[in-house]
């Protein structure tokens, strides 16, 4: 199997669990074409994935698109740049829920642990996909500057990018729907500084 299709287990069962099986299918069929396709297949898929990620808001995601356009190769910074994107919407919903403002300067890590499905109106199946996320794709994406496994060329394959947005955007719908806030921000009507 070439490398670009290599997918962590971990990675696979988190976007089993967060999409819908047409979802699926859809992000398997567009890394396929990205990774065996021709080029103008290439191109389609880039566009496909660049569609999904559109602004707003205009940071991280015009950042997110850019890398995108260098798929196959510039996996990492697509991952970070998506990651940083669900880092801002669980910023808003951790402190609409909350209401503890050190959650604007936390890391994305540091705010899902502060949510309680208990005490706040947020799913534990949200709660427990916002962990993986944060420990398969944005930490290392972020944080992780080591040289990548010798069976791959990059940290993160092709295919574990494409599912990333899918997964990405999947799980900032979510958010959107328990956080008011989150929403506010992700259409750019409010920030992270204007929280009060």
């Amino acid at each position: 199997m070439k490398s670009y299709l290599l997918i962590s287990r971990e990675i696979d069962e988190l976007t089993k669990d967060v999409l819908s099986r047409s979802e699926f299918r859809e992000a398997e069929e567009i890394a396929r074409s990205l990774g065996m396709g021709n080029k103008s297949m290439r191109r389609e898929a880039r566009y496909s994935l660049i569609e999904i990620v559109k602004p707003p808001p205009k940071r991280p995601l015009y950042y997110a698109q850019d890398e995108i356009a260098g798929l196959p190769q510039s996996t990492r910074n697509s991952v970070r740049y998506l990651g940083d994107y669900v880092d801002l919407l669980v910023k808003a919903m951790v402190f609409e829920l909350t209401k503890d403002p050190r959650c604007k300067k936390s890391s994305l890590g540091s705010n899902v642990r502060r949510l309680n499905p208990e005490k706040h109106a947020v799913s534990p199946e949200l709660v427990n996909n916002l962990r993986r996320y944060d420990f398969l794709y944005y930490n290392p994406g972020k944080h992780d500057l080591s040289t990548p496994p010798p069976d791959r060329e990059h940290h993160f394959t092709s295919i574990e990018t494409v599912f990333d947005v899918f997964v990405t955007f999947k799980l900032a719908d979510e958010i959107k729907t328990v956080s008011h806030l989150a929403e506010l921000v992700s259409l750019e009507k409010e920030t992270i500084e204007d929280m009060s």
